[in-house]
């Protein structure tokens, strides 16, 4: 059985809205730029780039928002 308490934990308010952005180093940096450009979110509130487990060419970054 799997101890679901750790993902409940990670963002138990739920007016937070977590962003996960996958995909290669470069695909990654241009979308967080677009949505900088499109006034969603500036650059620094993203994750730096974390490598994908079993993905040697993709990156992940996530970004939290509190949703109003």
């Amino acid at each position: 059985m799997t101890d679901n308490s750790a993902l409940i934990q990670i963002n138990p308010d739920p007016r937070i809205l977590t962003t996960l952005v996958i995909g290669t180093e470069d695909n990654v940096r241009a979308h967080i730029l677009r949505q900088h450009t499109l006034g969603v979110a500036e650059v620094s509130a993203w994750s730096k780039p974390i490598p994908v487990p079993h993905c040697p060419d993709k990156v992940m970054c996530v970004l939290n928002r509190m949703m109003v």
